[in-house]
């Protein structure tokens, strides 16, 4: 393979013209090729993290491209022999840059393409470009400071926000537009900025986040959708947004008047919510491979949650409910994520 050129200025970071970073775009095939993972400078890679990147590399739309941070890497050694006319580093196949920021990523991409079979679009994702940013003149302290830094002061974006701008991801898509024309979810309240509700005070029903792992439990059953399923909803945007706002109508005049309000009832819990979601696609939602469907008259399965007592009173719910921020004035009720299916099954008792 031949000598990687990447182009760009070295700008000197320190007094003593010591260290310097130069920023650039390199291929997707020339980071393979170049980085290198010291373990000593960068953490433990988490493969349960692998899986959702790669699902979003399978789903990327090719004329728009794939968005990454900037990968961060450091060069070891002097640069100057590998440095031309000022504005050209030439990096030989042998010499590489370790990873500082980016391993997790480039694990993603490697698993991606043990896995695809199109070649046509593995050439594209390969020769595709993404943002780097290359250190020179740091020690291995000097890396793995500059790695501590990265991790703890990062701000991730907030996931709400990434529903609303995200096009796309059709589910954003959906849960952006469902909410502009469905009055019911406008009443309710949904929090496009924030990924979690700052109770007691806050009374919204959920996050946009929230919603779109609602949805995607109402339709499929399950909170996190593949390719197919993904098409699935592109094939029938139309029915399944006029669906959706029909059905939050119906549902949230069988909930309480207030469905946000965690002092009165325990509908503004996430893992309630999800049991409904569990109830709904169950009850109404038929299973077809190709196509959603649900049931005739299935407004009549919704109606049936208004014969349950929501309250934080109902006895029903009291092993479920764990104090928060007890002997404040901001105290209340609060029911672990991981309860939704204990409820689903309380719901289903309740109603069969």
């Amino acid at each position: 393979m031949f000598d990687v050129k990447i182009l760009g200025t070295i700008d000197i970071i320190n007094s003593n013209n010591e260290k310097g970073v130069l920023s650039s775009q390199m291929k997707v095939k020339d980071i393979l090729a170049l980085y290198e993972i010291d373990k000593s400078v960068n953490r433990d890679i988490s493969y349960s993290r692998i899986p959702n990147i790669v699902r979003y590399i399978e789903n990327e739309d090719a004329k728009i491209g794939i968005f990454f941070p900037a990968f961060v890497f450091s060069f070891r050694g002097n640069p100057l022999p590998y440095y031309h006319n000022n504005f050209e580093l030439e990096v030989p196949v042998n010499k590489k840059l370790i990873v500082i920021d980016g391993q997790h990523r480039i694990k993603a991409l490697e698993r991606y393409f043990e896995t695809i079979k199109d070649e046509g679009q593995k050439e594209l994702i390969l020769n595709s470009c993404l943002t780097v940013q290359i250190y020179f003149g740091l020690s291995t302290t000097d890396e793995k400071k500059l790695f501590a830094d990265i991790n703890s002061n990062a701000k991730k974006v907030s996931m709400s926000l990434i529903t609303r701008f995200d096009s796309r991801d059709v589910l954003n898509v959906l849960v952006t537009e469902l909410y502009s024309v469905s009055d019911s979810l406008q009443v309710a309240k949904i929090d496009f900025e924030k990924s979690r509700l700052a109770r007691p005070n806050n009374d919204y029903f959920s996050t946009s986040m929230r919603l779109k792992g609602l949805i995607a439990i109402i339709l499929f059953g399950k909170k996190s959708l593949n390719k197919k399923e993904l098409e699935i909803l592109q094939k029938q945007y139309d029915d399944i947004i006029s669906f959706l706002n029909k059905l939050f109508e119906e549902l949230f005049n069988a909930l309480p008047s207030n469905p946000g309000n965690v002092l009165h009832s325990i509908v503004g819990h996430y893992a309630t919510q999800q049991a409904l979601g569990y109830y709904i696609h169950n009850s109404i939602i038929l299973k077809n491979n190709n196509l959603i469907s649900w049931v005739n008259n299935w407004e009549e399965e919704i109606e049936q949650l208004n014969s349950i007592d929501w309250s934080i009173n109902n006895p029903l719910w009291k092993k479920f409910l764990v104090v928060n921020r007890k002997n404040t004035s901001y105290e209340y009720f609060v029911i672990s994520e991981f309860a939704a299916d204990q409820l689903y099954e309380i719901i289903k008792k309740q109603l069969y």
